[in-house]
């Protein structure tokens, strides 16, 4: 007969295998007048914020982390400030360089950026900040180069960043990409920039959709320690257009959206527009989701950019099975 202390120390331990695996840290890529930062920064899920050019906001809740970022090196001037900060403030995360991979972004080599690397930001680990690698768009092959010729110039990174922007049909594609890097180099890895693109034509419930299987799938992994959804926006003041204006987890007013609720509060995806859709024909699908009305302009929707199709084939030749 199994004693009752048996059965205890069994569930003790099952809950402990259970809680081993810490949920993905969520916060803000800032984008927004700055006297919204209560609005979503006071929320309980956010924890941390970053700009990729700019400094901390004064607004925003003292609970949330200010993550600096050096963007490249054709913005120095904003790097200076940067550095003034922190002077003033040790931070305890720092990332460095804005997709490097895009010729319209950071643009750099590997090796290049390895050099600034080691000049501009490797000496903040002698101060105990942990550093990020540059977050690549879809160039896993650049992350490889630029750590290989990091370590010959005795540098390191402590985690990897990576950016994902793609169609709302693509979970399968973000959750590859995610866990290859993490396979491929072994470190853990935020994920600083996610969203659906403007050309997947996504409805409003599709973005959701997206966005909450994405985040519930990085919590469930035990690897993805951060990660910001691209939506820290008002829904009619889009930071650009490659990013649909639906990721919005803002209203135009500056309030939370539906969107914004459920990042700021929730953790398990929310089914009842799907339990909606389940019960209902093709029509009734449509009016339960007006807005997807909103995409019928006679242009076809792009599942797949030139990023992701590259992305693709970086890709290849990586096995990824979700358990």
């Amino acid at each position: 007969m199994v004693s009752s202390l048996t059965l205890l120390s069994s569930a003790l331990a099952l809950l402990a295998a259970f809680s081993a695996v810490d949920a993905t840290d969520r916060g803000l890529a800032w984008a927004t007048d700055n006297n919204f930062a209560p609005v979503i920064g006071s929320k309980p899920k956010i924890t941390w914020y970053h700009h990729w050019e700019f400094g901390a906001v004064p607004q925003m809740p003292a609970k949330n982390e200010f993550v600096p970022m050096f963007w490249g090196t054709s913005k120095w001037d904003q790097w200076s400030s940067r550095k003034s900060e922190m002077a003033k403030k040790t931070p305890k995360h720092l990332l460095g360089f804005n997709e490097p991979d895009i010729s319209s972004q950071a643009n750099m080599s590997p090796a290049s950026a390895a050099d600034v690397w080691m000049k501009e930001i490797h000496p903040w680990a002698a101060k105990g900040v942990q550093l990020g690698s540059p977050a690549v768009a879809w160039n896993l092959d650049w992350t490889a180069n630029f750590l290989s010729e990091l370590k010959k110039r005795g540098g390191h990174v402590d985690f990897v960043t990576v950016h994902w922007y793609g169609s709302y049909q693509d979970i399968a594609t973000f959750k590859k990409f995610v866990s290859t890097a993490h396979s491929r180099f072994g470190y853990n890895i935020w994920v600083t920039e996610l969203g659906v693109t403007s050309a997947s034509k996504a409805s409003q419930q599709q973005t959701k959709d997206f966005m909450m299987n994405a985040f519930s799938w990085m919590d469930s992994t035990g690897f993805v320690d951060r990660a910001s959804w691209f939506g820290c926006f008002e829904s009619s003041k889009p930071p650009d257009a490659y990013a649909t204006a639906k990721n919005a987890l803002l209203q135009n007013a500056g309030s939370l959206n539906d969107l914004g609720y459920w990042y700021g509060y929730s953790s398990q995806p929310d089914r009842r527009a799907d339990d909606l859709k389940a019960r209902h024909h093709a029509i009734a699908a449509r009016l339960a989701d007006p807005d997807a009305q909103d995409e019928d302009d006679g242009v076809p929707p792009i599942h797949c950019d030139p990023i992701c199709e590259q992305r693709k084939v970086v890709l290849e030749g990586y096995d990824y099975e979700e358990a």
